[in-house]
Parts: C-alpha cells; sequence; structure tokens
C-alpha cells in the first residue's frame, strides 16, 4: 500500500514550480491566503513573509500544536500581523497569522466570523464582509480555492 494510500490528506492542485503564496513587485510585498473553511486557525509558513517579523505569541508561549490532516502535529512558533491593502478594493486591513510548518498561508473561515464578518460562497462570486459597515472583499478563485490577497509595504520600500 503506498503512501498516498494511508492517511486522508485534502484534495490540493499542484501548480507549477514558480508560481507562489508570497511574492515582491517593487516596493510592496504580496500573500495570497486560501479561505479555509476547516481552518480553526489563521496560519502562515515561516520565512514566507520577509517585511513582517514573527513575535511570540499566547499560543507559542503555551506549546501550543495544530493537527494537519494526516494527523501530524505541529508547533506555533509565534505569529505575524499582517497590514496591507485588500487586491481589488484598496481596503487597509490587519490580519494576525499564527507562523508554523504549513505550506501554505490559510485564512480561518472560523476566525472572520469571530471577528465579526460573513463569508459567502456563491456562483457569480465569493466575498468576505464586515458585518458591521457592509464593506466586501471578493475573494478570487485559484485552482479550486478562494484566495484573498493582501499588499503590504516591502522593508526595502521606505514606508
Amino acid at each position: 500500500m503506498g503512501a498516498s494510500t494511508r492517511c486522508l490528506c485534502p484534495l490540493a492542485t499542484i501548480e507549477p514550480d514558480g508560481l507562489n503564496s508570497a511574492t515582491e513587485v517593487a516596493g510592496w510585498e504580496t500573500v495570497e491566503l486560501a479561505v479555509d473553511s476547516g481552518a480553526s486557525e489563521t496560519v502562515i509558513p515561516d520565512g514566507m513573509i520577509k517585511s513582517v517579523p514573527t513575535l511570540p505569541s499566547p499560543a507559542s508561549a503555551r506549546g501550543i500544536m495544530y493537527e494537519v490532516a494526516n494527523g501530524e502535529r505541529i508547533p506555533n512558533i509565534g505569529q505575524q500581523i499582517l497590514e496591507g491593502l485588500t487586491d481589488g478594493e484598496g481596503l487597509l486591513r490587519s490580519i494576525t497569522a499564527q507562523v508554523c510548518g504549513v505550506n501554505k498561508p490559510l485564512l480561518s473561515v472560523s476566525k472572520l466570523v469571530q471577528a465579526g464578518h460573513k463569508v459567502v460562497f456563491e456562483p457569480n462570486g465569493a466575498y468576505v464582509e464586515d458585518t458591521a459597515n457592509g464593506e466586501r472583499i471578493w475573494l478570487r478563485e485559484r485552482g479550486g480555492m478562494y484566495m484573498l490577497k493582501l499588499w503590504m509595504p516591502s522593508k526595502s520600500s521606505g514606508f
């Protein structure tokens, strides 16, 4: 029996080499977070975002670990506060992401809901709506996943 038949792993489309969830463009660093209803926490890989320091978090101080789909446990090693502009709307937003050994950034639907948002997936588009003011951040479908793109000033931009 092969390794792929021994565990339940989520189905994901594998993009060709060279495509990455984080990129740098003249003075800006971008990150695309996959909006995930199965993620209990918003997470980001260690070292992916170079312009934002990883700081100790309450979860890392308590020794929190996360269980991934195949049952493996990975430790929380801190957090990053991602502050930037949404891709299409240019809205200033702040996202606190826990840093751990994942392979791509995940934006937790449950954390969005706890923060006063609703997440809508419809045939004519998907979005995150702030229930207090009605502002919508439109998500982009890529490879069967809905993505939120955030633009952050890079360290070299002088912001």
